[in-house]
């Protein structure tokens, strides 16, 4: 007899497959396509026992999928885009903590910790369904590498955050604003040397080896075991992954892979990429309390229109100040990067995470599951739209350009 779980990761494989096809001649990101598949196979079937956990999420989709996307980083388009990406990355989420925290508390009702917890979960981005839509209208390559990088950061940073937040929230806590930054230092720094080191040291591994099924496996040993490494020494196992895979694809690919192996294993992490995703969209669809969304639905897009405030504020702040220093971004390219500032895996991971506290916990995990299904059902449709419209009139000259003449 055939396990549940067996069978519903077999349904998911052919949904995900359907999906793909169906996608390509209807206008919506598969992405979003999946949410829906799975909130109308919720409806009818019941949640089964194939559904998300935050150790499903954080260490076996996220690692995977952080790797993959900065594996296949461009450095060339990044260090055009590094003030753009830091900012957004660093001060852009303490930003969005900061502004949605008092309105959480004001509008929704929050406790103050809990209301700059719930700030923390809705900072990190998802790239996927964007960038897909940018791919095959043909945006520009600088544009898709800023939001994808921007994402791979602000992963690492919001749940740092989220973690800082916490810890906050613990009755008889007493944080101090110094120690809290210096936590935060701590897990980021930490894990970007960790990252760092993990990457030269199995790209020179990797230049001594001339086999696609062992150099394929050190990446995923970049990839996972880099991941636990981080989380065993208490330092950010999202920025260590991040790092690592920069250095493997940036440095380690061009120098210690001939052309055949890096082919073949960009192949390879382009079919995990797209497991993965299909994997954890069509979850979110299943497992989100959809009559919990609907019977408060005036409070869910409330927050959702909180979250999305919360992203334009450093986006348009951070990104039009950057002109002063001639790294810019053009207001045509802002209004795209805070329309596709989705919500996703990692801000259901850590609603996920907090889910059996109660109280107010419970009330952020319902709000978090519809700021991501709202992202993804409404801006992850429209966003194609919106980028036919604003990108059609851009031509190089209108190109904001950078110190090095990159525009």
């Amino acid at each position: 007899m055939v396990e549940a779980p067996v069978a519903g990761f077999v349904l998911i494989l052919v949904a995900a497959a359907i999906v793909a096809v169906v996608v390509k001649f209807v206008p919506v990101p598969y992405v979003s396509a999946l949410a829906l598949v799975g909130i109308a196979a919720g409806a009818i079937l019941g949640h089964g026992q194939v559904h998300l956990t935050p150790s499903l999420i954080l260490l076996v989709l996220l690692p995977g999928l952080l790797f993959e996307a900065a594996f296949n980083l461009s450095w060339a388009h990044l260090r055009a885009n590094l003030p753009a990406v830091v900012a957004l990355a660093t001060v852009g989420v303490v930003l969005t903590t900061a502004v949605v925290a008092p309105l959480g508390h004001y509008a929704l009702g929050l406790a103050v910790p809990i209301a700059i917890l719930f700030g923390a979960m809705v900072a990190p981005t998802d790239p996927v369904a964007v960038v897909a839509v940018f791919r095959k209208l043909h945006a520009p390559e600088r544009l898709v590498n800023l939001i994808e990088a921007e994402s791979l950061l602000n992963d690492g940073t919001g749940v740092i955050l989220f973690t800082v937040a916490l810890a906050a929230t613990v009755p008889g806590a007493q944080p101090s604003l110094l120690g809290s930054v210096l936590d935060f230092a701590r897990l980021a720094a930490g894990g970007l040397a960790l990252g760092l080191a993990v990457g030269f040291g199995l790209s020179l591994v990797t230049s001594r080896v001339d086999d696609f099924q062992v150099e394929m496996t050190l990446t995923a040993i970049a990839a996972y075991g880099g991941y636990l490494l981080a989380e065993q020494v208490h330092v950010s196992g999202i920025l260590a992954v991040v790092a690592a895979g920069l250095v493997l694809g940036s440095y380690g690919r061009p120098r210690a892979m001939s052309e055949r192996t890096a082919e073949a294993i960009g192949h390879s992490w382009d079919y995990v990429a797209f497991a993965l995703n299909s994997v954890v969209f069509l979850l979110i669809g299943l497992d989100v309390p959809i009559q919990a969304v609907l019977d408060h639905l005036g409070v869910v897009l409330g927050a959702a229109a909180i979250a999305l405030l919360a992203r334009a504020a450093p986006v348009y702040l951070l990104l039009g100040s950057l002109h002063l220093v001639r790294s810019g971004v053009s207001l045509r390219w802002q209004h795209l990067i805070v329309w596709g500032g989705l919500r996703g895996t990692v801000a259901l991971a850590l609603a996920l995470s907090i889910s059996g506290r109660g109280g107010q916990f419970a009330i952020v995990t319902q709000l978090v599951y519809g700021v991501v299904l709202v992202s993804l059902l409404v801006q992850g449709t429209t966003i194609g739209p919106l980028t036919r419209a604003l990108l059609r009139p851009v031509n190089d000259a209108e190109l904001p350009r950078t110190a090095d003449g990159v525009p």
